[in-house]
């Protein structure tokens, strides 16, 4: 499995984006960066200037995917974690056994805590593996099938700077295609509390962007920001 591993960095994030970058490589992995502070533009980063949040980094990130890559891996700025190694291996591990379309570590700072999005009614059996309604986008693995769905949709969040929307619509079209939406809590990733982007306008653009979604994408989501027992109906035999 080839996994292509991106950093989001952006101002005040340097030194853990420089901390992840040398031990990344000293796994035999050499993640690029998608920078957005303008303080510290280095020479192979993709540097899309301060001005852009969430949303023009992931879409930098998808542009710059390769072709060949299987899985692109994607990890916030400040996320810290000692267990890469192991993390990329059952990254790898779980896909073969599962056939996952999103997996990602468990973030001890999160929203979407383990009482939020734990789906209990789906289970592979795995002790540490709980099938998630959403996954988070701190620090995510996501398959280049949900990926090549998204242009497939013509979908286009380029209208909202703020970001909320990625770890919920790629997670939906996952479940629309029988995908499982993976986390494992075997890992945990550290993560601090706190924002500082405007939650208001957050909000305004995930409203806007969910109005713009296609009927089947709306209806997940419902079932992933409402109940997500419903989640379950998409494994059921036709």
């Amino acid at each position: 499995m080839k996994i292509q591993t991106f950093i989001f960095n952006w101002r005040n994030q340097y030194e853990k984006t420089k901390q992840k970058i040398e031990q990344l490589k000293s796994i035999g992995v050499t993640p690029l960066v998608i920078n957005s502070d303008d303080e510290h533009r280095e020479e192979g980063w993709v540097n899309i200037g301060e001005e852009s949040y969430f949303t023009d980094q992931f879409i930098a990130a998808l542009k710059n995917f390769d072709k060949d890559s299987d899985v692109l891996f994607h990890i916030q700025g400040d996320a810290s974690y000692d267990n890469w190694e192991q993390l990329y291996a059952d990254a790898e591990k779980y896909f073969y056994e599962t056939n996952w379309g999103i997996y990602a570590p468990n973030v001890d700072y999160t929203w979407y805590d383990s009482e939020r999005t734990d789906v209990n009614n789906l289970d592979f059996g795995i002790q540490n593996l709980k099938f998630v309604a959403n996954t988070d986008c701190t620090c995510w693995f996501i398959h280049r099938d949900i990926i090549q769905e998204y242009y497939k949709r013509g979908l286009d969040f380029s209208p909202y700077k703020m970001g909320w929307c990625w770890d919920i619509v790629f997670p939906a079209m996952a479940y629309l295609m029988r995908r499982p939406v993976l986390r494992d809590y075997y890992h945990t990733i550290q993560h601090p509390p706190g924002t500082n982007y405007n939650k208001e306008q957050a909000e305004k653009e995930m409203a806007a962007m969910y109005n713009g979604l296609p009927e089947d994408i709306q209806k997940v989501f419902r079932y992933i920001k409402g109940d997500r027992r419903y989640l379950a109906l998409y494994y059921k035999d036709e």
